[in-house]
């Protein structure tokens, strides 16, 4: 019986291992809100104005309509994956992120200049 418990033992606690390994936002996946500020709040700020570490590496003010006309949503996405020409941008998809959720978080940067 000892034996039995101890062959069990290791693949349970292996899977429970396994499953506490995966990042927090993968198990999120679909919740944008998360997802941004698993990701993106730390330089572009709670309220898409960017933080003061952000605006120090330029990123943009997401509440400006100069900004929001200037990029269309398909831009947009194409930075999120393929990052920009600021240096310091972390691709999204080098942080886990979906590509299912990139329009939904277009969306939500649409929503900060109240589109």
């Amino acid at each position: 019986m000892k034996r039995f418990l101890n062959y069990c033992a290791i693949p349970v606690a292996t899977v429970f291992g396994i499953y506490l390994g995966f990042p927090t936002f993968t198990a999120n996946a679909g919740d944008i809100k998360k997802i941004y500020k698993d990701t993106c709040e730390l330089c572009h700020g709670t309220d898409g104005k960017g933080s003061e570490a952000g605006k120090q590496f330029g990123v943009p003010d997401f509440t400006n309509p100069d900004y929001q006309n200037s990029r269309t949503d398909e831009q947009m996405k194409e930075s999120m994956t393929n990052g920009t020409k600021n240096p310091n941008y972390v691709k999204l998809s080098d942080l886990g992120v979906d590509a299912a959720d990139l329009e939904p978080l277009v969306k939500l940067v649409r929503e900060f200049g109240g589109k």
